[in-house]
């Protein structure tokens, strides 16, 4: 057995998703698959949400858990023999071959590891409790390198009681796990096309403070809220992979938000289109999205694009006040009319447009994060296949249009 984890293998109950670990699922808890990176996106929504409980990661035969409170990391365990306390005591030299091996004698007759560790005159108490926050860290990184998996968050779910408490903050963990990822390639993967567009948060206004390094702060300056992703990259001294890892982190910690992107609009302008097609056409791209989000990564999707809609409610206050993120990922029609009577007539369309336009790039950046620029692709090309018929047949149809608007039995709306 792995000195890290406590498993529950002869326990038919324990969740699959969870690789055997002793865990119940609860309506509070949510699960969900990874890709490249979007460790990071899972440990940001549940650092702002401050949940406590257990995230519980698999991939490959490897079980990790994270047991979250107060935005910070408090246990860590794993099922890799390499993670193992006295394993890594070993490889880095903190205690000889004879500690480690009558340390596992002492912890094979009964005793905790803990307390064989300092019998065995290999740590103090000091030092164990800075082992263990040490291997803490450790495996928490290591999921950083990770580019699949599934994941299930439990509410909750409290760590060990024998185990020693580690404080390790999730923005601290963020940071470090960025800087740290070997696998440089994974930024491309994640970051958005070269033709999006950042702007930097003014400092007053930038919730998490995050000590940059000289290389960050450089990259930071070269974003003007005009620039594209691209030429950021061009202008920049260091290699482009670099440069998206630092723009992914400063996006990441909230230093940056998206613009429109410049060049081809998803959405193709029509002069003369009424408020309420507008706003029919605008949620079903949002319900297609939303349900492509929901196949690849589960109910977590609903979080992920519920965010974009606050940040929305911030840059348009007037037009998102009151708005709910539906259940099928649509915006209440009635509350955007409403919203819109507070204008005047003249204002009323082009604020619809850019507002919605603007929560449709948002979404489309947080599917491109999450999934890769593949699967931006194909719901662009589903959004331009779709808008023409659409169009044509707009004034005939008395329902949702078909595919990619709202389905007739929608789930309840949920804030």
């Amino acid at each position: 057995m792995v000195d890290t984890v406590s498993r529950a293998d002869n326990n038919p109950a324990a969740s699959p998703a969870t690789n055997g670990y002793s865990v119940t699922t609860s309506a509070t808890g949510f699960r969900g698959k990874l890709k490249a990176l979007s460790v990071a996106d899972v440990l940001e929504f549940l650092r702002g949400l401050n949940r406590r409980g257990l995230l519980a990661l698999t991939a490959d035969g490897t079980a990790i858990g994270l047991y979250l409170g107060d935005r910070r990391v408090l246990h860590a365990t794993s099922t890799r023999e390499t993670d193992r306390l006295t394993e890594l005591l070993l490889r880095s030299g903190r205690i000889t071959r004879d500690q480690f091996e009558a340390t596992l004698r002492r912890a094979a007759a009964g005793e905790r590891m803990n307390k064989a560790l300092v019998a065995c005159g290999g740590l103090t108490p000091r030092d164990l409790v800075e082992a263990r926050a040490s291997q803490a860290r450790q495996i928490a990184l290591s999921l950083f390198e990770w580019e699949s998996g599934e994941f299930v968050f439990v509410e909750g779910e409290a760590p060990p009681e024998d185990g020693i408490a580690v404080d390790l903050t999730i923005t601290e963990l963020l940071v470090e796990g960025i800087r740290s990822v070997k696998t440089a390639r994974l930024f491309r993967e994640r970051m958005p096309s070269a033709d999006w567009v950042f702007e930097a948060i003014p400092a007053a206004a930038r919730k998490t403070p995050v000590a940059l390094q000289a290389h960050e702060e450089y990259v930071l300056g070269l974003i003007d809220g005009q620039r594209a992703l691209g030429t950021i990259a061009a202008l920049s001294e260091f290699p482009e992979l670099e440069t998206l890892r630092v723009v992914f982190l400063l996006f990441l910690v909230g230093y940056l938000k998206a613009r429109s992107r410049s060049g081809e609009d998803v959405v193709e302008e029509s002069p003369g289109e009424a408020i309420p097609e507008i706003v029919r056409r605008y949620n079903g791209m949002f319900a297609h999205l939303f349900r492509y989000l929901m196949k690849e990564v589960g109910p977590i999707a609903q979080h992920l694009l519920l965010r974009s809609l606050r940040v929305m409610q911030e840059q348009y206050p007037v037009l998102f006040s009151r708005a709910t993120l539906g259940g099928d990922g649509t915006i209440d029609a009635e509350v955007l009319r409403e919203n819109l009577n507070g204008l005047s007539e003249a204002r009323r369309r082009d604020a619809l447009v850019q507002g919605l336009n603007e929560l449709l790039y948002s979404e489309l950046l947080v599917l491109k994060r999450t999934l890769g620029p593949e699967h931006e692709g194909r719901v662009l090309r589903a959004f331009r296949e779709i808008e023409p018929a659409a169009r044509a047949g707009a004034a005939a149809l008395a329902g949702p249009l078909p595919l990619f608007a709202p389905p007739a039995q929608a789930g309840p709306r949920s804030a």
